[in-house]
């Protein structure tokens, strides 16, 4: 039989299988949930400690043995049939049948699910010497100093590292239960999804902190469309002085970032400038937001880490670092001031998690450096933000949805009549002026491969007239963008908040073709011919013949050359009147 824990800290910390096990080895009904099956425990806790010195039942009487039944009258005789000769039925050879999936065990296979890698603990501050510290951690594979580069060897903060994060979890619940003067918590070592999210290098999306109330949603626009193309900007609800601006791109959002944050100011009379972060800002001091021992929220009031996360008050995420920055310690010596080490480095994400020693640090270091911090002369500034380390409260990862295979695409009904002749060509509407070409192709390269994309423009001014064509590679593929994206999609355009979604129908395809060549025929070469002028009455007075009007040299002057020894002759007096007359010229007399 398992052992129960002895501890109300260690019983609570069990997961929802083990206590399950532990109720069905007592004998109790194992339905309910968490807070139900361990309400049960306790009280069969309670119960057995009051029960150990209760008197052994006496074993209960045996039953009487029932009286015996009377025999029944014999029934008459009957005459037996007579045996014939019956051939017995054919013997057909059944396979087996397939053998029985292995069982899967429930409660290993919640216990791999359940665990995401974060197996630390930060211990801040830490007793000296870090043995003891091993002690109060039974179990425990290794203690580490966490060293920062102004505390040095002389750290306050350790890691503790377990087999598994349930063992993690546990420790945490039991150094708690303990009552020392040590704050211990799970260390943040990887990023969970709404990290993520927020790390998300490709993202347009900024919010500033501290507009106030009197600046319109359309000046914030104006202002950071100097820098790019804004598609919106919108005050976020719930909270004060914060606009969420959505951009074209990110090259734009790193240009006003580094431009606006911590800088600009929307009015004369204000108090900070205002400051452009990654993801909504999380100052203890300056705005309204979740600070240590709170919920995060969401767009909306929507809780981040699941329902009961808690904000870490030692930890911080580091978003937007510079794309040169090289490993976990040179982003730790920006935070050498306040004793900030790096437990986490993700380069390709370009984000850091950091420790502290106290909350204290930590609160400082968000003040002074979040969406101000510009280290080595890095032009965009840093976001700093509070993340969850309630392990329970893990947002769960969303399963990824299975497609078909590579190169093979999902069917989908043919379209109506509606859309004209089938072909390989689509004619686009309702698209508007902010997208070229390039961000067509990326919308319909989702349904197949497109091999042109042709945007109708103006002759005159070049803007173009809000349509086009789109040629794929085959028709499946336009049958696929007609089901998906046909008044379905609908592009975003700031200037036009009516804006219509895509419609489309079928284009014909262009059917210039070039006229098939005739292959080349080697012909015999030929003497010499004069060549034949038909007769030419254009100009009147010209001879018939061109040759007339050419001075009519015989044909010893060009063409035939004299025999050996015979100088070639000039032209008659006769000759020279008649090339005379042939250019106008009358008859010398």
């Amino acid at each position: 039989m398992g052992k129960i824990p002895d501890t109300a800290a260690a019983r609570k910390a069990l997961k929802v299988a083990e206590i399950k096990a532990l109720l069905e080895e007592a004998g109790l009904a194992t339905d309910g949930t968490k807070p139900t099956l361990l309400e049960r425990l306790e009280e069969h806790v309670a119960k057995t400690d009051g029960d150990d010195g209760a008197e052994v039942a006496a074993p209960a009487e045996e039953p009487a043995p029932a009286p015996a039944a009377e025999p029944e009258a014999a029934a008459p005789e009957v005459a037996p049939e007579p045996v014939r000769d019956v051939p017995p039925p054919p013997v057909r050879e059944v396979p087996p049948p397939p053998p029985a999936p292995a069982a899967k065990d429930d409660a290993k296979h919640e216990e791999d699910e359940e665990d995401g890698g974060e197996k630390w603990v930060l211990v801040a501050p830490a007793t000296t010497p870090l043995e003891s510290l091993r002690e109060m951690c039974a179990g425990c594979v290794s203690v580490e100093p966490l060293t920062s580069p102004a505390m040095g060897p002389s750290s306050t903060m350790a890691l503790v590292e377990f087999a598994a994060e349930r063992d993690a979890s546990n420790a945490v619940a039991s150094l708690a239960a303990l009552g020392v003067p040590i704050e211990a918590e799970i260390a943040r070592r990887t990023l969970w999804q709404d990290d993520e999210g927020d790390a998300d290098v490709t993202s347009a999306v900024l919010f500033v902190e501290g507009v106030s109330r009197s600046i319109d949603d359309s000046v914030v626009a104006r202002v950071f469309g100097t820098y790019g193309t804004v598609y919106a900007a919108t005050r976020e609800d719930g909270t004060d002085g914060i606009v969420k601006v959505r951009m074209a791109d990110r090259r734009g959002a790193e240009t006003a970032a580094a431009a606006l944050s911590g800088v600009y100011r929307f009015e004369e009379g204000a108090e900070f400038p205002v400051r452009v972060t990654w993801c909504p800002p999380m100052t203890s001091g300056r705005s309204e937001s979740s600070g240590p021992g709170e919920k995060r929220k969401r767009d909306g009031g929507e809780d981040v880490a699941g329902e009961g996360a808690t904000l870490s008050a030692k930890q911080l995420l580091a978003v937007g670092l510079p794309a040169t920055t090289t490993d976990g310690e040179q982003v730790a010596s920006w935070f050498a001031a306040e004793g900030g080490a790096c437990l986490l480095f993700d380069k390709d994400r370009r984000c850091a998690i950091l420790a502290f020693p106290s909350a204290d640090a930590a609160t400082e270091a968000l003040d002074t450096h979040g969406g101000t911090m510009r280290p080595e002369g890095n032009p965009c500034p840093v976001t700093l933000r509070r993340i969850a380390c309630d392990v329970a409260a893990r947002p769960k990862k969303r399963s990824a949805v299975r497609g078909p295979p590579p190169g093979v695409w999902p069917s989908v009904p043919k379209p109506g009549p509606e859309y004209g002749e089938p072909s390989a060509k689509i004619y686009i509407g309702s698209i508007p002026q902010e997208y070229a070409e390039d961000d067509v192709r990326r919308i319909f390269e989702t349904v197949g491969e497109v091999k042109e994309v042709k945007i109708l423009r103006n002759p005159g001014d070049g803007r173009h007239k809000g349509s086009g064509f789109v040629t794929f590679g085959d028709v499946a593929a336009t049958e696929r963008a007609i089901h998906f994206i046909d008044n379905k999609y609908t592009l975003i355009a700031p200037a036009h908040p009516q804006q219509k979604p895509i419609y489309m129908k079928y284009a014909k395809l262009s059917t210039r073709s070039t006229p098939p060549q005739q292959p080349m025929v080697y012909q015999q070469p030929m003497a010499y011919q004069q060549p034949y002028y038909p007769p030419q009455q254009a100009y009147g007075h010209y001879p018939q013949h061109p040759q007339q009007a050419y001075s009519q040299y015989p044909q010893q002057a060009y063409g035939q050359y004299p025999q050996q020894g015979q100088a070639p002759q000039g032209p008659t007096h006769q000759q020279q009147q008649m090339w005379q007359q042939g250019f106008g010229g009358g008859a010398q007399q």
